[in-house]
């Protein structure tokens, strides 16, 4: 009985890698493939930790279902590690959207993050949201960050972490050496943030 009511509650991770995964895109530059991102609504923007487009071997792009399509970086936060690429031509990838601001980082939720760390098909880790921001206090700069038990792959840098609604609740951003598969998120808000910014620089 007991397992039974377990299974029962076990989220449907199959219906919101399907749904989401079609937004999500491997961020590459000459050299190839170098993490990942996401189209987010509004859809002329799309996502992905600045540290991965800190330095690009030559001009950026992103790769979708095995074709490139030119980007230009639009803004920045390096204090909070996201940053906006918007297309230069058109593409047909959907969009993904963010977790209202209301949303809280609650423990023990169940999570998922995405990611197309070779530019080929998408790749999934699902686990609990293990702390909100502010549980680690060192390094520093992990202070405003979401803990995850989720696998974090290096690749996976930039890609949507979604709640079971499919909604972005952060961006994979860091995992720490020896830290027994604990990852790390930049908050959507800070995501809310950028786009606000880059709206009103429009």
């Amino acid at each position: 009985m007991g397992c039974s009511t377990l299974s029962q509650r076990a989220p449907d991770f199959v219906s919101v890698v399907r749904a989401a995964s079609p937004a999500v895109v491997g961020v590459a530059d000459d050299g190839g493939v170098i993490g990942s991102g996401f189209r987010i609504e509004p859809a002329k923007y799309l996502v992905t930790a600045a540290h991965v487009v800190a330095t690009p071997h030559g001009a950026l792009r992103v790769r979708w279902r095995g074709k490139d399509y030119p980007v230009r970086l639009l803004g920045q936060d390096t204090d909070s590690d996201v940053a906006l690429l918007q297309l230069t031509e058109p593409a047909p990838i959907p969009a993904l959207r963010l977790a209202p601001a209301e949303w809280e980082a609650t423990p023990g939720a169940w999570i998922l993050v995405l990611g197309c760390p070779f530019g080929g098909g998408v790749t999934a880790t699902a686990g609990i949201l293990s702390a909100a921001p502010g549980a680690v206090l060192e390094p520093k700069v992990l202070q405003t960050r979401i803990q995850l038990n989720a696998a974090v792959n290096a690749g996976n840098s930039g890609g949507p972490v979604l709640d079971q609604r499919g909604q972005v609740i952060g961006v994979a951003n860091a995992t720490i050496p020896g830290g027994f598969g604990l990852g790390f998120a930049i908050p959507a808000g800070a995501v809310s943030a950028l786009l606000t910014k880059a709206g009103r620089e429009r």
